[in-house]
């Protein structure tokens, strides 16, 4: 009976502790939903893409914390997939934006993780061509919060599969003013849509060449309009990393090094606003994406990620991203709760 006893208390110490992790997640989020700050980016409906995935279901009890900066630059305007020369009086030179990010996950069970993510931008900016100024956003993006489930994992095979899903918060839902003008919604920080995520994930491991393949799909889905009337496209996303460990038989300086090849394609519906088409709104993008990952005492992971268009078709005339170039640092954490 006193076995019985001690196994129940156990049981409910460790779903109070659960619980309690996943209140403060979600509180976490509430709060910083209600933030005050305003702000606003340009040509991103949402947090970037922070480049190396953070990848399978963690263990129970075992933190990861994935923090990332990117810098994109864009300075060349498309009529679908040809480049042109736009001149009307506000064209823009060139925009550029900085954005910091993170996501933290945590394995609740051996099945199943929480994440977290969440972003700043530091600045979004447009230049003009026709006169000495300049359009400035900033501020705190959107917050993801999720759950990921594994469906499939076979340890001798190497294969894992698993699917996510999870809700899509602004920090804010109010646009942002500046000098008493509202920015336009390429410069708004924050979407102001709610809306959920769906992903897919599976990973497949090759011991003897040390070769690693991850596939994604990616949905995102936005439900209202935001206070400018605004309302950004569905998004889909799908992305394919190789990766190569130059492991043990190189040197001593490349036994930690990783190399990565990304392919990603991203195909965004036009945004609506006031219930009506905005005609230069969408894409069809893809991508390659070269990253090296440096394995720092089998702790720290670093990560430089160039992000480069290599086919576009864009709906009307548009400001098409020219480049960026990202970073990242991850690091995994045990805890006995």
């Amino acid at each position: 009976m006193s076995g019985r006893l001690n196994k129940m208390r156990k049981l409910t110490k460790f779903n109070i502790r659960n619980i309690l992790i996943i209140f403060s997640l979600i509180s976490f989020f509430i709060l910083i939903e209600n933030n005050e700050t305003k702000a606003q980016c340009f040509a991103s409906p949402g947090n970037p893409i922070a480049g190396s995935a953070n990848v399978g279901i963690l263990q129970p009890r075992i933190i990861r914390a994935v923090g990332f900066y990117r810098y994109s630059f864009s300075d060349q305007y498309y009529r679908e997939s040809t480049p042109i020369d736009y001149n009307f009086p506000a064209a823009v030179s060139n925009a550029n934006y900085n954005f910091v990010g993170f996501n933290i996950g945590r394995g609740m069970t051996k099945k199943f993780s929480l994440e977290l993510e969440a972003g700043y931008f530091i600045n979004k900016t447009q230049r003009y061509r026709h006169f000495e100024d300049f359009s400035r956003g900033y501020g705190f993006s959107n917050a993801v919060i999720s759950g990921k489930f594994n469906i499939f994992k076979n340890v001798v095979k190497k294969t894992e599969v698993s699917v996510s899903a999870g809700a899509k918060l602004p920090f804010t839902t109010k646009p942002q003013i500046v000098d008493g003008v509202t920015l336009d919604i390429d410069l708004q920080p924050s979407t102001g849509n709610f809306g959920t995520i769906i992903q897919a994930l599976f990973v497949k491991e090759v011991e003897g060449p040390s070769l690693r393949f991850i596939a994604i799909g990616r949905y995102e889905k936005n439900f209202n309009e935001n206070q400018l009337g605004y309302k950004f496209g569905d998004a889909f996303v799908s992305s394919l990393y190789i990766s190569k460990h130059l492991a043990n038989k190189y040197t001593e300086i490349t036994k930690d090094i990783t190399l990565i090849l990304q392919i990603r394609h991203e195909y965004r519906m036009k945004n609506l606003r006031f219930g009506e088409e905005v005609y230069a709104s969408g894409n069809n993008i893809l991508f390659l994406a070269p990253q090296i990952n440096y394995n720092y005492n089998m702790v720290w992971n670093f990560s430089l990620i160039y992000d480069v268009p290599v086919y576009r078709y864009y709906n009307g005339t548009q400001l098409g991203t020219s480049h960026s170039i990202a970073f990242s640092v991850t690091r995994d954490f045990g805890f006995g709760i």
